[in-house]
Formats: structure tokens, sequence, C-alpha cells
């Protein structure tokens, strides 16, 4: 008489505390520790082969990425069944090998790896159709473990508006150490994970306060950049800067000031046309120089040229009321569609407010004041998440 031998599964419930993550420190400067920002995900009990886990990239124009830090809690809990298919009764020892890894982005310089090994055995197990031709072993526990990974090189895949993704995975099998080659065996493993990734960051360089408003937009294949300044100094130097990872930047062109104006209003315009080889997202800023030799910068707005600006034309925006009290509003000059997000910076270049806004058909945004912020200059910074494109104004709170 045939028999049929179905998979034996085990559903084991798994108990594990919040994870005690220790995380690499960074610092600004010798004395200085950079600021971190973190980001928590778990993912329920599963048999899945492997798992995705997803975190927010670091927006650069905040300031500048130090390092990361990635740490990890998982458990896993296995059954492994045997069937012996030989005609005659053999005496088995079994190793049950498990490998779980998490890799992090290319270029990102985190993995994470724990190996677990068992051996079963000796189980004696009758012929094949008879009682007692197969064992289960288990549930046991295989690994409740932390790993813990950090770099601070390979920021490239952790800066953006977008997401990164982590993939943690599962790997290993049974194999026969004692009693030959005549069986069937595999393990069931259940796991749960818990994960918690760290950006460290600096401030970014005092900002410029003579920068009024600084956009960057797509024309074409091209970035047309323009920015104002209000109050500056005869021969104030304006060097624009440019970077592939919002970290390194390097100069691409010059802009000098009226050599004989005081406190004057100028606009600049400068057009920066890329290697169409190596389009992608952008980073801009502009250095400032006052005749004394005193630097300061604007903040990073960003751009992605390979994204055309749309209707071919040029967006333009206000701010206002400025000063503001209670809110502050951003008017487009033409209806928008996408996913927005305005953020209040203080001159030391953090973040003090900031709002997530979707538009649909819609040309005007609001960042409410709320609590009440110290009384002085800011820069209200609008990134159109949908479409890579940044404005920065400057803007006065009473």
């Amino acid at each position: 008489m045939n028999r049929v031998y179905t998979p034996v599964f085990i559903i084991t419930m798994l108990v594990v505390n919040t994870p005690r993550i220790i995380l690499a420190q960074c610092n600004c400067a010798p004395s200085t520790p950079a600021t971190p920002i973190s980001y928590y995900v778990s993912f329920p009990t599963t048999n899945a082969a492997s798992t995705t886990v997803t975190f927010p990239q670091f927006n650069p124009s905040i300031g500048t990425l130090s390092c990361v830090s990635l740490a990890d809690t998982v458990e896993g809990v296995t059954t492994t069944s045997a069937l012996n298919k030989a005609s005659s009764s053999v005496t088995y020892k079994f190793q049950l090998t498990v490998s779980n890894d998490l890799e992090g982005p290319p270029g990102g310089d985190i993995s994470i790896s724990n190996g677990y090994n068992r051996i079963y055995g000796p189980t004696t197990l009758t012929r094949l159709g008879f009682p007692g031709d197969t064992v289960t072993y288990g549930p046991d526990t295989i690994f409740n473990e932390q790993g813990f990974a950090s770099t601070s090189t390979g920021m490239a895949p952790y800066l953006g508006n977008g997401t990164v993704d982590f993939s943690y995975s599962l790997s290993g099998g049974v194999v026969s150490l004692m009693g030959g080659l005549n069986y069937t065996a595999g393990p069931t493993t259940n796991y749960w994970g818990a994960f918690k990734l760290m950006y460290y960051w600096c401030p970014a360089s005092t900002l410029a306060t003579t920068i009024q408003s600084f956009t960057a937009t797509p024309a074409g294949q091209a970035v047309l950049l323009q920015w104002i300044t209000a109050n500056q100094q005869p021969n104030t130097q304006y060097e624009i800067q440019i970077s592939t990872d919002g970290k390194n930047f390097y100069a691409v062109g010059e802009a000098e000031g009226d050599a004989s104006a005081t406190g004057v209003t100028s606009k600049y315009q400068y057009q920066y046309n890329p290697d169409p080889a190596n389009l992608g997202k952008l980073y801009f800023r502009i250095e400032e120089k006052d005749p004394s030799g005193k630097v300061s910068y604007s903040a990073i707005i960003i751009a992605d040229p390979s994204a055309n600006a749309r209707d071919n034309g040029i967006l333009s925006y206000q701010t206002y009321p400025n000063p503001a009290t209670n809110s502050l509003q951003v008017l487009f000059n033409g209806n928008q569609t996408g996913n927005f997000l305005v953020e209040l910076v203080a001159t030391s270049g953090q973040v003090v407010q900031k709002k997530a806004v979707t538009l649909t058909g819609a040309n005007q945004l609001r960042l409410d004041l709320s609590p009440q912020l110290v009384k002085g200059l800011y820069f209200l910074r609008t990134t159109d998440l949908s479409h890579d494109h940044s404005y920065v104004s400057k803007v006065f709170i009473n």
C-alpha cells in the first residue's frame, strides 16, 4: 500500500523584546556629536525565503550625512522532518545548517550575516512504509541574535527623497552525516524581525542671509539656476557648486556682484548643462564670499535634468506673507499635481518645522507656524518630490 507523506508544519508564536540597539557615534567636529534621525521597521511572522525592508532616504538638503548605522533583531524557529526511503531500518545522524543574511543597497557598505548549525541523532528509522519511518526534530530556536553593521562611506544610496531597500534572506538545509543517501529531509522555519536605521547628520554650513531665494528647474536637458540677493556688499562673489551625492561639491561656474553698489537687490541666473551620458538627480548650492573673505552657503536644492520641466516652461512662485506671524503660503504660477515637502530652516541649517502636502490641480501650499517660533530670519524650502524640483526663499518670522 502506498503512503503519502505531507510535510509537517508547526506554527510557533515568537515573543521578542524590543531590540537593544548599540549605534555607532559620528561627530560633526571633535566635540560636536552628529544629530541622529531614526527609523524603525518590523515584520510579522513569516516563512518566506526573503523579505524586503524599506526605509526612507536621507534628504541631503537638510544637512550633511556623516554616517549610517543599521541594527537588527531577528528570531527564528525551525522544525525539521526526515523520512527513511530505504528498504531496511537505518540509523541516521543529520546536520541542520541555516544562514540568515541582510544586505543593504549596492555601494552602501552594510551587510549582516548570522549562521546556525545543529546535529540531530543518531536516530534509527524503520524501513519505508512502516511505523517509525519518519522523525520530526524541534521546534528549535535557531537564532535570537542581534546583528549590527555601520558605514561612514558609500553614502550615495542613502541620499535623496525616495526609499532605500534592504533584503533579508534565509538559506540552508539538512544533510546526512550517518545513514547514507536514502532519505528525504528538510526544515520549515518561521521568523520575525525588527530593524532600526539611524542617519547621523551635521547641519549645513551657516546659510547666506543675503540670498533671498534660490531655485533649480530642469529646462530640457539643462538646469536653470536662479537666485535673488538682498543687501549685498560690493564685489561679493558667488560660486555655483554641484554634487551628485549631496555631500561632495565642486565648482561649475561663478558670478560677481556689482563693484560699486551697496545694499542692492540683484537677480542672478546660471544655466548648467550636464553631461547627457550622466543624467540623474543633481544637488546644487551657491557659495557666497563677501569682500572680507567670509564664506557662507545657500541651502542645498535638488533637480533632475532627465525629467523635463512641466509644459516645457519655467515654474515661478512667491512666498507670503513676509514677514509672517502665524502661517506661510507658497503660491505657484500654475496648478500643480504631486507630493511636496515644505520645510522651515533656521540660518544654522537645521529644519525647525516641516509638512508633507499632496496637491491635485492646485497652486497653493500652507505651512502653519505652530508652536510659535523664535522671531528672526528663516528659509522656506519647498521640494516637489514627484518631479525633483526644489525652491528656497528667505522669510522673516515676527
